[in-house]
């Protein structure tokens, strides 16, 4: 009855104390485990929504690529624009006898 001694010497009361800091023990242990998984489930979340990120990001640089592009183009038109509308009311102007 060696494994009684403590027992003994201590009582109810150590028992029930030993349970707890034993439990308190396991608890512990449950929640670093818990903490780690968590910690590893956000690192890998982070990573897809970087390469999400990064996709969206080249998506916008392409759209204001593009409207750039649109934006020199459409000057380009406009001054075609213009310079016909000078033309036709040249034309005009000449047709309904107003000539300069």
């Amino acid at each position: 009855m060696d494994w009684m001694k403590p027992f003994e010497q201590y009582g109810l009361i150590g028992l029930i104390v030993g349970a707890l800091f034993f439990m308190i023990w396991r608890w512990s242990l449950w929640i670093m485990g818990w903490i780690r998984d968590r910690d590893k489930q956000q690192a890998e979340e982070r990573i897809s929504w970087l390469c999400r990120i990064e996709k969206i990001s080249d998506l916008t640089n392409k759209i204001s690529d593009s409207i750039e592009n649109h934006d020199k183009r459409s000057d380009e038109r406009g001054k075609y624009v213009r310079d016909e509308h000078k033309q036709m009311i040249e034309i005009l102007g000449r047709i309904n006898g107003y000539t300069k």
